[in-house]
């Protein structure tokens, strides 16, 4: 077992370094880009430990999100910079846009360091600084300012191939989970949850009461996180005492058997023309 672990990780080691030269842009040049290779391949390591290929996740798509969280999670605890340093370059930030707005240029280093009451020699300092000791972080709450991440975030999906396809997993992995219900809490599901329609309405339609729908939307509830939690982490387990047991238990074993990562990424576009 041991020694298949380590074959998985020495396979695709060559994942880090694209990885790494991905994010390694949104990071200032004095970071070692050596330290994000380690993280992350600490993060390979890792995700082969934890991989579940029963789940139908191919490892090379689990991996990479997991050395991007590992490089990610390794900066956030190396801020290098002091309240007092931050402190010193909002003032000459700010002091460099006052004289912009009123000059309509930019101060010479004499001006500046005049106006902050500073010699030339002090505010090269507070430069060097501030040049050697910012990491930027993609989630740290600067207080005045948005995130990082929420400035670079990419708003285009298709721009993002990976946001993109966990996007169309979820679109199919949600299509494949309703048509393997039973036709009536497929029909369920599908007009209160993407039709938008009124429990009171279906009933009338289907010629049962109000509380009939609602207990077949409840186990179909049940029965569709079952299968969720088989595929995504953090899913809340499914009571074992919950109401259709063994039909949930049937609906599970089918799908499990019949559906596939590949088939739930071919269905995405069904679940898309439901959807609209």
């Amino acid at each position: 077992m041991e020694q298949h672990l380590n074959e998985l990780v020495e396979q695709h080691l060559d994942l880090i370094g694209h990885i790494v030269a991905e994010v390694s842009v949104r990071y200032p040049r004095h970071v070692d880009r050596q330290e994000l290779w380690n993280a992350g391949a600490l993060g390979l390591v890792e995700a082969s430990r934890r991989f579940n290929p029963d789940a139908g996740i191919p490892f090379a798509r689990y991996a990479a999100i997991r050395i991007r969280g590992a490089i990610i999670d390794s900066t956030r605890t190396r801020d290098w910079t002091t309240r007092s340093v931050r402190r010193r370059l909002r003032e000459l930030q700010q002091t460099t846009a006052h004289f912009e707005e009123t000059h309509g240029r930019t101060p010479t280093d004499a001006e500046l360091a005049g106006l902050m009451g500073i010699t030339p020699d002090e505010l090269a300092e507070r430069r060097s600084q501030g040049a050697i000791s910012t990491l930027l972080h993609l989630d740290k709450d600067d207080g005045d300012e948005p995130t990082l991440r929420n400035s670079i975030e990419e708003g285009q999906r298709d721009a993002r191939p990976e946001a993109a396809l966990e996007h169309r997993e979820l679109l199919g992995t949600l299509n494949k989970a309703i048509e393997f219900l039973p036709p009536a809490q497929a029909e369920v599901v599908e007009r209160y949850y993407l039709a938008g329609e009124l429990l009171q309405d279906i009933a009338a339609d289907m010629g049962v009461t109000e509380a009939r729908v609602s207990q077949i939307r409840s186990e179909a509830l049940l029965a569709m996180r079952s299968y969720f939690q088989t595929i995504y982490e953090e899913v809340p387990e499914v009571d074992d005492q919950a109401p259709g047991k063994r039909a949930r238990a049937a609906y599970l074993a089918q799908i499990s058997e019949q559906v596939s990562w590949r088939s739930r990424i071919d269905a995405a576009d069904v679940t898309a023309r439901i959807a609209n």
